[in-house]
């Protein structure tokens, strides 16, 4: 009987054991899970965002040749005067992606305080390489020193944890043989093709990647640069441009960007405020000609919302500054509601201070009808 109470005890304790070990567990399953969404998007969350941008009338801005950071670099290189020659211009921008590595190529690295080519590849003299988004302007400029128009692009994965939120710079220029965008990945050389057709980085993020032939020094679709990078196809989820592509950006500093899924529209990316950005899912805008300059009416207004900055104070993660624009342009004297508070006219922009929990902004014209709104929780 001895031995019986015995090894029922140790069962019990064994059962026991088990139990707390289980509990531990899930406690920790729970933890992790909490830690995730927080982590996800940030301490800002976007809850509704009746505020997407369809129409068409954004003017785009291109630096031209004779731009003075454009000729800089046509002067300290030769990239230009070499491929200038050169008829086909996706050869010619393949050629200059190949030649661009002579002076800089893409490693993981912190990104420079400069917006254009010449300026970038001053601050990083003495250096072989830089961060995939310094590449990617000066790969631009380099572009349209050897007579193409082109822009930036970026491929983003941000409905996900912070540690699995992606990216994957680009660039595109305009072919006029094609009539569309044509996407370069200056990393790799190369570009994908549907059927012999060059692919735009709209078509690649609504396509079929795997049904899509690549043609470039590696098949960026399984390969991973060393080990640091992602494969692009774990970013195609939104695609953001920027309106000015010109060296200085005087013109604007708002990007704009495609989303198929409401859920990928976000207020901050890798733990960090995203630059003020205007959310689409209308195509045609991204595809816009650049040469065409036409600016329509839209038939509404709409908000847009860009962190607070400030050399000389400090700046809460709360804080940020709130515009409306139409046709193209901010505009003045509209009116503003947030949260409870009653509608109030803005002369030309509003700072806010996001609230702890459900933050709602609501946009109007005449002061009693609304016509965008934005909701953003605030942990």
């Amino acid at each position: 009987m001895k031995i019986v109470r015995s090894m029922e005890g140790i069962l019990v304790n064994k059962i026991n054991k088990i139990l707390k070990l289980a509990i531990v567990l899930v406690i920790l399953a729970i933890g992790v899970i909490l830690i995730n969404k927080t982590r996800t998007i940030g301490k800002i969350t976007v809850e509704n965002w009746d505020n997407i941008y369809n129409e068409n009338n954004i003017r785009f801005y291109y630096s031209e040749e004779d731009n003075e950071k454009i000729k800089a670099l046509s002067n300290l290189y030769s990239i230009s005067e070499d491929t200038k020659k050169i008829d086909d211009k996706l050869e010619r921008a393949i050629e200059v992606s190949r030649l661009l590595k002579t002076i800089i190529a893409y490693d993981v690295a912190e990104d420079s305080k400069g917006i254009n080519g010449f300026d970038i590849l001053r601050e990083k003299t003495g250096y072989t390489t830089a961060s995939a988004r310094d590449v990617a302007i000066i790969y631009r400029d380099f572009l349209q020193s050897a007579g193409l128009k082109a822009r930036v692009g970026e491929f983003r994965r941000t409905n996900a944890a912070k540690m699995k939120q992606k990216s994957y710079f680009v660039v595109e220029f305009w072919s006029e043989k094609y009539s569309k965008w044509i996407m370069i990945d200056f990393i790799h050389d190369g570009y994908f093709d549907n059927q012999g057709f060059p692919c735009s980085a709209i078509e690649l993020l609504e396509g079929n990647i795997d049904a899509l032939n690549y043609n470039g020094t590696t098949d960026v679709k399984k390969f991973s640069w060393r080990g640091k990078n992602i494969n692009i196809k774990d970013a195609l989820y939104t695609y953001t441009i920027a309106i000015d592509n010109t060296t200085d950006m005087k013109q604007s500093n708002t990007y704009i960007t495609y989303v198929k899924d409401k859920k990928d529209i976000v207020m901050q990316f890798k733990g960090k405020d995203i630059r003020p950005t205007i959310y689409t899912q209308n195509k045609d805008l991204i595809n816009k000609n650049p040469l065409d300059k036409t600016v329509d009416k839209d038939e509404k207004a709409y908000l847009v919302l860009m962190k607070k900055e400030s050399a000389n104070e400090k700046i809460e993660d709360n804080e940020y500054i709130l515009g409306s624009f139409q046709n193209s342009k901010m505009i003045k004297n509209y009116y503003i509601k947030f949260n409870n508070d009653e509608f109030k006219k803005i002369r030309e922009y509003s700072n806010i201070t996001l609230e702890k929990g459900l933050n709602t902004i609501e946009l109007s014209l005449d002061g009693e009808n609304t016509i965008s709104k934005i909701e953003l929780n605030y942990k």
